[in-house]
């Protein structure tokens, strides 16, 4: 599956599988292929995904709404190449280490993500705004997708569940900072027929 981008800043989640009922999952292996051309970015993903395809899904942080025409899927055959081209290859360098000081920068990344604001579980009152708001659904090949934004995480985790996904438990914690942020989520489901 690949999908277009626009680049913010770099950050460890790369979201995870959802599935319903008891559903055990597993991947093997993930590989990731991102290219970037001026401010264009393309992140393609093939997962070695074992369990049942019955409610699987995947959820992902983006930063913008995607549309059909930035979502496709690849070939198998594609990704094989790339992981010949990009292979290690047995070579040995020797340099200065250009990061002498990591403690420091450890630290103002770890205040910055301080400074992130969470407002707690549940949607809100009234008439307010609803908590999580289908931005745009789609049909890609084999996938369903949504793309997602939510008021709060603790929203976001409640909308997947009483959507009968099984997210991992303390997936509200990973999530928060990408909602914080404004990101939205991509969620490719399988659609099993």
């Amino acid at each position: 599956m690949s999908f277009i981008l626009w680049h913010r800043e770099a950050a460890a989640f790369c979201g995870f599988y959802v599935s319903g009922a008891d559903g055990k999952l597993f991947n093997d292996a993930t590989q990731v292929v991102l290219m970037r051309e001026g401010t264009r970015t393309v992140l393609s993903m093939q997962n070695d995904y074992k369990g049942p395809v019955k409610d699987f899904a995947m959820v992902v942080p983006v930063p913008v709404v995607l549309q059909k025409e930035n979502v496709k899927t690849l070939s198998r055959a594609l990704f094989d190449k790339v992981e010949t081209l990009s292979a290690p290859r047995l070579v040995e360098y020797w340099e200065q280490d250009p990061c002498p000081n990591e403690n420091a920068r450890t630290a103002e990344a770890r205040e910055g993500l301080a400074g992130s604001s969470y407002s707690g579980k549940g949607g809100g009152a009234g008439g307010a705004a609803p908590a999580v708001t289908i931005e745009a659904k789609f049909e890609v090949g084999e996938y369903e997708i949504v793309i997602l934004s939510a008021a709060d995480s603790g929203s976001l985790d409640t909308w997947l569940r009483g959507n009968q996904y099984n997210i991992p438990e303390n997936a509200e914690p990973a999530l928060r900072p990408y909602v914080a942020a404004g990101s939205k989520f991509f969620v490719a489901k399988v659609n099993a027929s």
